[in-house]
C-alpha cells in the first residue's frame, strides 16, 4: 500500500526521496521501498519524518505501515 499522504507532504515542501532517507537514516533505495508501502515504516521513523516535514505525524501516517 503506497505511502501518499507521506509522497504528497514531501513533494509539497519539496524534498527528495534521498532528503528523506537520510532523515531516518536509511540508503534511498529502501526509503522507496518504505514510500511505496514494499517495506514498513517504524514508528520512530514516522515519528522522524513528520519532525524533518514539520507536520504532524497524522499527516502523513497512513495504516498498514
Amino acid at each position: 500500500m503506497q505511502k501518499e499522504k507521506l509522497r504528497t507532504v514531501r513533494k509539497m515542501k519539496g524534498f527528495t526521496q534521498q532528503q528523506m532517507a537520510e532523515v531516518i537514516p536509511t540508503d534511498v533505495s529502501n526509503y522507496s521501498r518504505k514510500e511505496s508501502g514494499t517495506v514498513s515504516i517504524t514508528q520512530t521513523e514516522w515519528n522522524k519524518l513528520a519532525q524533518f516535514l514539520e507536520v504532524p505525524v497524522e499527516e502523513i501516517y497512513e495504516e498498514g505501515s
